[in-house]
């Protein structure tokens, strides 16, 4: 997967997930085609409490993520959800012209299908490599629990 940084956030914690996460979640969206992940910044987006968090454009093959004042496991659900629409568009649910403005997954029923799927396979993807991944590598959870525990103490 071609992997574009637009943002002026280090993304190397993201990366090193991705690395592990990425080739899952293909597998299990089944997929063949790989899509461009970009890493977008917008400061003003970011000040919207009901900002965008990711878009797909199909006719792109790309996801596109907005990082700023994120934490790396939303960014990362946020990428997750992103990869089922790029199943559906590799599955051709994409092949009509679809208008996708604003009110889209409340006034077209079949975007509304797509988007059901993808909060549910999206999150349900991402929450079942991050258990395999915690149990895989129980060193890091342990570590991050004292981190946070650590935060706690000293706030």
């Amino acid at each position: 997967m071609k992997i574009t940084n637009k943002s002026n956030r280090d993304i190397s914690s993201i990366i090193e997930l991705l690395e592990d996460f990425y080739p899952f979640a293909k597998q299990r969206l089944k997929f063949e085609k790989d899509p461009e992940l970009i890493f977008e910044t917008d400061s003003q987006n970011a000040k919207n409490a009901l900002g965008k968090t990711a878009y797909y454009q199909p006719s792109e093959m790309s996801i596109s993520v907005f990082v700023d004042d994120r934490h790396p496991k939303d960014i990362m659900r946020s990428i997750s959800h992103e990869m089922v629409h790029h199943a559906q568009n590799c599955d051709g649910q994409f092949d009509k012209n679809l208008g996708v403005g604003e009110g889209y997954a409340q006034n077209d029923k079949h975007l509304r299908k797509m988007e059901e799927d993808a909060y549910l396979r999206g999150n349900m993807c991402f929450r079942d490599w991050e258990d395999g991944y915690k149990k895989n590598n129980p060193l890091l959870e342990r570590r991050e629990r004292l981190y946070y525990n650590l935060l706690r103490r000293f706030k």
